[in-house]
């Protein structure tokens, strides 16, 4: 169950495989939203919130599609496509009530990932136990942040949240760039 943790050069090739030429572009792209987001949080907010309903949508036509191609009778084989069309609809129709469900996925998602590494330090002891409890204790404080402020606070810190995710994983890019050309002078 528990899968070693893979190594640098592992994760490069991965990425050089994935992005290709292209990684200094993205990278670059990544970080200027990133920025953009924590100079108007509210306006990645609502990004966030039309791209998420976007994929709703187009996840509730495709399953549409799949059960009327496979002759789906039944109303439960319905429910789901007109679930999807709905919620998308809604954060649509309503931003601020899909910015805020988008918060209370935050939270969920920091206290999961706050348990993950309670439980992972004492699995992997040895690589770095402190840090998995640090890193827990920082997905509780972030949890309670959405918490507290739920739900006006998720206007912003939506949209802080993914511009910062989004610097850091523009940046791991420029670094993963950097050391696969290194890798093949």
């Amino acid at each position: 169950m528990n899968q070693p943790i893979p190594d640098l050069s592992t994760v490069v090739e991965a990425e050089r495989k994935m992005f290709g030429k292209h990684v200094l572009p993205i990278a670059i792209v990544l970080i200027i939203i990133g920025l953009f987001g924590l100079l108007s949080p509210i306006l990645l907010s609502a990004v966030t919130d039309g791209v998420l309903a976007g994929i709703l949508i187009f996840a509730g036509f495709t399953w549409i599609i799949h059960s009327y191609q496979m002759h789906q009778h039944h109303l439960a084989d319905w429910l789901k496509p007109l679930l999807l069309l709905i919620t998308g609809g809604i954060m649509i129709a309503l931003p601020n009530a899909g910015i805020a469900a988008i918060g209370l996925m935050f939270i969920l998602y920091f206290v999961l990932d706050a348990y993950r590494n309670f439980t992972q330090s004492n699995v992997h002891a040895h690589h770095g136990r402190g840090w998995f409890i640090f890193s827990g204790v920082i997905d509780v404080v972030i949890a309670l942040l959405f918490f507290v402020t739920w739900p006006l606070g998720s206007l912003v810190l939506v949209g802080i949240f993914v511009g910062i995710n989004l610097i850091f994983d523009g940046t791991i890019l420029l670094m993963l760039r950097k050391t696969v050309a290194g890798n093949h002078q």
